[in-house]
């Protein structure tokens, strides 16, 4: 088993290619997709998420002209997470500016530690560091809820292994929800 993680577009050439044999992340609503099959997860929803002691970490609302205020980081704009950021911010006028653009969770809750960055994760994504003390999130402004699912190319044929992994992420993803 090989993990290998990157953006939906930087792996869907490889899944086509057969290089990579199953996908795990947000579903797309694309039309390129003919090929490919795209199986529903869980539903997350993602919270703003930033470290522990944010001057907005007492907030018990959050409104977007405060949310302005900070820098984000957040994952490229062809993203379905920075779609649901745009609408989120885009209720009070021209969105602000992103300060820095990367997928990389782990990269993410790094700059949350030292900065009063901020950005949208599940809560799931951060629950170490949320246990630790480290980070906290906090409600979005405007619900949010995206579909995790796995993606296949529309004529794999799974080995055994393959199979089984396939119903443990199904098994994890009913215990999720």
């Amino acid at each position: 088993l090989a993990v290998i993680e990157g953006s939906h577009t930087e792996l869907t050439g490889p899944l086509r290619n057969g290089e990579i044999d199953f996908l795990l992340g947000a579903l797309r609503a694309d039309s390129d997709f003919d090929d490919l099959v795209q199986t529903k997860a869980f539903v997350d929803r993602p919270q703003i998420a930033m470290r522990q002691g944010h001057p907005l970490a007492s907030a018990s609302v959050l409104r977007s002209e405060e949310l302005r205020r900070y820098p984000w980081v957040l994952p490229g704009a062809e993203t379905p997470l920075r779609g649901y950021w745009s609408a989120m911010m885009d209720t009070s006028g021209e969105l602000p500016e992103v300060s820095i653009e990367c997928g990389s969770v782990l990269t993410i809750r790094e700059l949350l530690l030292e900065t009063d960055m901020l950005t949208l994760l599940s809560r799931d994504q951060l629950r170490v560091e949320i246990e630790a003390g480290l980070h906290l999130t906090l409600p979005t402004p405007l619900a949010i809820e995206r579909t995790i699912g796995i993606t296949t190319r529309r004529d794999w044929r799974p080995t055994a292994p393959q199979r089984d992994m396939i119903a443990i992420l199904h098994a994890a993803a009913q215990e999720l929800s």
